[in-house]
């Protein structure tokens, strides 16, 4: 498997892994409580919120639930439908306190200023191009209220799985509570880049019938780049933040190697 040939976002394009992505991070045991968590950051903060790579709404929705005004960003428009789907769910007058915008988050353009943005789920690391992290980085600052927030979530690198072609992760299964739909996703191929600090999966989803016959399949991949938490404490500094908190895990726990790498900046 070429490295090249993983599209950072092609996951996000549609189909089954869209349809099952909901079920699957709410299996992710290191983003446990994520979701009280930036809803306890924006009760703190008050004011408008921004979230780049809001995807499906799985926190914008709480977040517009709880009375906040929110802008939703994300390059996927398949994730964006998902999303206003909920948000029809609402109730009128917390549907009306939402906005989605199909954009890439180093291109989004808005007059709106906020008080907190979110990055939530590993999203920045989306980015494989450090320009573009860069940039999506002083968009932010731009856009933010004098003192306002960012927040982002990614994994911290384990160097030991950084180089070479790590292990394929075992199959995963699960089921929706609500339609009982059954889906399995299963890793193909990894792959690493330690030049440029790059992860790749291959990937395929299924779906699944009550007997574990397969119903459809869907392949498709995904490429991050990690940061060591230096790279990530100047690239903040660089584009006008200063660096709050870096926690482990939702919990608020103390940095730690391996982890989380949350960060919690404020605009200077």
């Amino acid at each position: 498997m070429a490295h090249d040939d993983l599209n950072p976002n092609a996951f996000y394009g549609g189909g089954l892994a869209v349809e099952s992505y909901d079920l699957f991070a709410a299996q992710a045991g290191k983003l446990t409580g994520d979701i009280d968590f930036y809803l306890d950051l924006a009760r703190d903060r008050g004011g408008k919120v921004l979230e780049l790579a809001c995807g499906t709404g799985r926190i914008l929705t709480p977040l517009v639930e709880a009375g906040f005004e929110v802008t939703g960003v994300d390059i996927s428009r398949a994730m964006l439908d998902l999303a206003d789907r909920k948000l029809q769910a609402l109730r009128p007058s917390a549907w009306g306190r939402a906005r989605l915008v199909c954009a890439p988050m180093q291109d989004f353009e808005t007059q709106d200023r906020f008080d907190l943005v979110l990055i939530p789920a590993r999203s920045f690391q989306h980015l494989t191009d450090p320009a573009d992290q860069r940039k999506t980085l002083e968009r932010i600052w731009r856009c933010l209220n004098p003192g306002g927030m960012l927040v982002i979530d990614m994994f911290d690198p384990r160097l030991d799985v950084c180089v070479g072609d790590p292990p394929l992760l075992p199959p995963r299964e699960v089921t929706d509570p609500v339609t009982g739909r059954r889906f399995r996703r299963s890793c193909l191929a990894r792959r690493t880049d330690p030049f440029r600090q790059t992860t790749g999966e291959r990937m395929r989803i299924e779906e699944l019938d009550a007997e574990g016959g397969v119903l459809g399949r869907h392949e498709t991949s995904w490429t991050l780049r990690w940061s060591t938490r230096q790279e990530m404490a100047y690239l903040l500094e660089l584009t006008g933040f200063e660096a709050l908190s870096v926690y482990s895990d939702f919990q608020r726990s103390p940095a730690a190697y391996g982890g989380e790498q949350l960060w919690v900046a404020r605009a200077v």
